[in-house]
């Protein structure tokens, strides 16, 4: 009876065989570690958050599950199919390590695939994930070894010939386990991720404490890059500035950019980005700002929040931290942003369009396709003549929130306004993009919201020629999501002539919104991915064609 080869239990365990175990467990890991990096990316994009990692595994609509789930099914099937075909042609022990030879072909394949189709936001090396990584990894070995040791063992008390030539064939069901693996990785090693993040929370709290440097802080539900790129740009006239890197704006992004702040820097900017209570409040104890400043509040990570009023309540955590001499910035055009301004006791001031107290506001607007042209009074009394290069009257909102702080910590007008003339487009936010086929290509791709959208439409206005939107919709809005996307799909309507929707996220409300608005079905087009989406840009498009790129979706919603 089978297994002639293992005389004794303990041979199990020692010697050579088990030499064989450890190796073709590392094997199996590394393999699994490359089959599974979709999984890595996730957990990186969702902010290394476990539950929301995990919500995207087991969502109906992720795809990488059910071709894991497709791997393990065709290696184990192959691999039983090998191995008892091999029985009578050679030794039983080495029958049953020809399976091994179809899970790995299977393996590699998928591998080589799954890297084929690249990702929007590669993922990024940083030390965190290669923290979680090496833990991973082990765990994958661990997992392997644990698996093939049980066969081994079933095998040694069931001495059957099948049994014994079948042992490894687990190994094959590995794939499917690799999320739920990472996720207990992740958990490991959290411990260790928040002492790091608390000792890099400390350390530039630390930093800034000692540093005689004025800081500001934005947030908002939208426009909080836009506004900090502004700001430098108007600081850098005359001071010399530190601000936080793209959207560096969480605890550990902030901690970084910190650790760069020197004695030669007057102002230090931070971006605050916030999907849960007390987000905010954890960044502005961190941060102690001069200046804190509110671009608007909407709908935006409403899954997180849960309620518009947790919104506001997250947002003015920053307005509580202040110093008690700190000074607060609210838009004038924003109807949550008003309610808190009214709500805030200290210092405070308004800017925008509407209201008639503004600090500083803004009126004469001329928007084209080459820039606006626009006029600032500030106090009511001193106005400045304005041009930029920057597209659309929401970035003019912009522009009013930031010369009000600019205004108020020291610069002149004129200092304001060589500011604005020199400011340059902001990377994936109404960037017109240059190519050589005679065709507008406006990229707005960067994290749209409901405003971003009503904006993009006004400057889409601006352009002549057909105009082509590509577009996945919105998400993050929790409970409002469906309607918000065919409130999308109706606005649309009304500005582009074809619509292009990658992804069946949002796709049936966009198309329904489309269709209420009365719009040409035959001018509704759909892509499974922005690859295909771009594939049937390439089809339809003409010269003087007007192209808007409308939100991109992370990789965890495809």
């Amino acid at each position: 009876m089978f297994p002639t080869e293992i005389k004794d239990f303990s041979s199990l365990i020692t010697g050579s065989h088990l030499i064989f175990l450890v190796c073709l467990s590392i094997l199996n890991a590394i393999l699994l570690f490359y089959a599974s990096l979709k999984f890595l990316l996730s957990m990186q994009q969702t902010g290394y958050k476990g539950k929301k990692y995990l919500k995207w595994v087991v969502n109906a609509e992720t795809p990488y599950l059910k071709r894991l789930m497709l791997l393990c099914l065709m290696g184990f099937l192959f691999f039983c199919v090998l191995n008892t075909t091999f029985i009578p042609m050679v030794e039983k022990e080495i029958a049953s390590y020809i399976g091994f030879v179809s899970y790995l072909l299977f393996t590699v394949t998928y591998i080589k695939t799954e890297s084929s189709i690249n990702a929007k936001v590669p993922l990024r090396k940083t030390r965190r994930l290669v923290r979680l990584a090496v833990v991973y990894v082990i765990l994958l070995a661990v997992f392997s070894f644990a698996l093939l040791l049980l066969m081994e063992t079933i095998a040694y008390w069931v001495s059957t010939e099948i049994i014994g030539v079948l042992r490894y064939s687990l190994i094959c069901l590995t794939p499917i386990l690799t999320p739920f693996i990472l996720f207990l990785a992740y958990g490991l090693i959290l411990p260790l991720e928040e002492f790091i993040k608390s000792r890099y929370v400390k350390i530039a709290k630390n930093k800034l404490a000692k540093k005689n440097v004025v800081k500001i802080a934005i947030t908002g539900s939208y426009g909080k890059t836009s506004v900090k790129e502004i700001l430098k740009t108007l600081f850098s006239q005359k001071y010399r500035v530190l601000a936080t890197p793209m959207s560096y704006n969480t605890p550990m992004g902030l901690g970084i950019t910190i650790r760069g702040l020197d004695s030669t820097h007057d102002i230090f900017i931070a971006e605050m980005g916030a999907r849960y209570k007390g987000d905010i409040k954890a960044l502005a104890d961190m941060v102690k700002p001069d200046f804190a400043v509110l671009t608007g509040i909407n709908t935006q990570h409403l899954e997180t929040f849960g309620s518009i009023d947790v919104t506001k309540q997250t947002k003015f955590e920053l307005f509580e931290s202040l110093k008690e001499d700190g000074i607060a910035f609210f838009s004038a055009d924003n109807e949550g942003a008003i309610e808190l301004y009214q709500k805030f006791n200290g210092e405070k001031y308004l800017s925008g369009f509407e209201g008639d107290d503004n600090l500083v506001k803004a009126s004469n607007v001329t928007v084209t396709q080459n820039g606006t042209n626009f006029t600032l009074t500030f106090e009511k009394n001193k106005s400045i003549n304005c041009t930029t290069t920057l597209l659309g009257r929401h970035n003019v909102k912009n522009i009013c929130l930031a010369s009000a702080v600019a205004y108020k910590v020291g610069l002149s007008l004129e200092e304001i306004e060589q500011g604005i003339n020199r400011l340059s487009t902001i990377e994936h936010r109404l960037e017109l993009m240059p190519n050589n086929k005679n065709i507008v290509i406006i990229d707005d791709s960067y994290n749209s919201n409901v405003d971003g959208v009503k904006a993009a439409m006004e400057v889409l206005d601006t352009f002549e020629g057909r105009k082509i939107i590509i577009t996945p919709g919105l998400v993050e809005l929790g409970k409002e999501e469906n309607v918000a996307n065919f409130e999308m799909g109706k606005l649309i309507a009304n500005h582009v002539d074809v619509a292009i929707i990658v992804g069946s996220h949002n796709a049936e409300m966009l198309i329904n919104g489309l269709k209420e608005a009365g719009f040409n079905a035959e001018n509704i087009m759909f892509a499974t991915t922005l690859k295909k989406g771009n594939d049937i840009l390439n089809e339809i498009m003409k010269e003087k064609d007007v192209v808007l790129f409308e939100n991109d979706l992370p990789d965890n919603y495809n």
